[in-house]
């Protein structure tokens, strides 16, 4: 597993939503199919008896459909939703997972931006330095989310797409998306290319903005 590609794929939407845990489990064949790949589930838990918070709970890494299916059963059994998540606590998380090994991609499909956005941007660069993009799916329509997200992911020369789950129960957009981040942790842009579908070109888009910009020295972020 450690020359594999490894991607984090993390769960933090505020509202109760069996759409994006239902995606998670019938994209993970998409994923895993795509070629060899490490994943890591990253969602938040249930409070213990002690506990003010809920606790971050990151997922061991998983190589394979079938202990995918057993973890995200297990997560969708923890998971608590309804509070307020720090997208900064996902970063620093995937940050000390770079420092035991590449991390080619960092997934974030969630609802709100909550927490310290110049601190999350301080931390989206240092993945950067360390190789990982940060692809970010907000579900609904918060604007100040969304400039959050945006930034999160031109700054690591990612990409942003925002998704109504009413529509995307019929176009089935979201689920192409991760399998195409899939795709590009394994392959990289190339493999986005040869993909040549409306979800790799998506991607491939604002990623290749994103690095012009970036090269361009022309970023919002600093």
């Amino acid at each position: 597993m450690n020359n594999q590609p490894r991607v984090i794929l993390a769960l933090a939407a505020e509202a109760e939503d069996e759409f994006i845990w239902n995606t998670v489990r019938t994209v993970q064949t998409e994923m895993f199919s795509a070629g060899p790949v490490a994943i890591k589930l990253a969602y938040f838990g249930r409070e213990g008896a002690l506990q003010t918070t809920r606790p971050f709970v990151a997922t061991r890494w998983v190589t394979n459909t079938d202990e995918m299916a057993d973890i995200v059963r297990a997560a969708r059994a923890n998971c608590v939703c309804g509070c307020f998540i720090e997208t900064g606590n996902i970063l620093e998380q995937a940050l000390r997972e770079t420092r035991q090994g590449p991390v080619q991609a960092v997934v974030i499909v969630g609802d709100n931006f909550t927490g310290d956005l110049d601190a999350a941007i301080a931390t989206a660069k240092q993945l950067r330095a360390a190789g990982t993009r940060l692809f970010l799916f907000q579900q609904g329509h918060s604007g100040g989310t969304e400039d959050a997200f945006r930034a999160l992911a031109e700054v690591t020369g990612g990409a942003y797409h925002q998704f109504n789950p009413h529509v995307e129960r019929v176009a089935g957009r979201l689920p192409g998306m991760l399998e195409a981040v899939t795709h590009f942790a394994i392959g990289g842009m190339a493999a986005l290319e040869a993909r040549g579908n409306e979800s790799a070109d998506l991607l491939l888009e604002q990623m290749h903005a994103a690095d012009h910009t970036l090269a361009s020295g022309r970023s919002t972020r600093r």
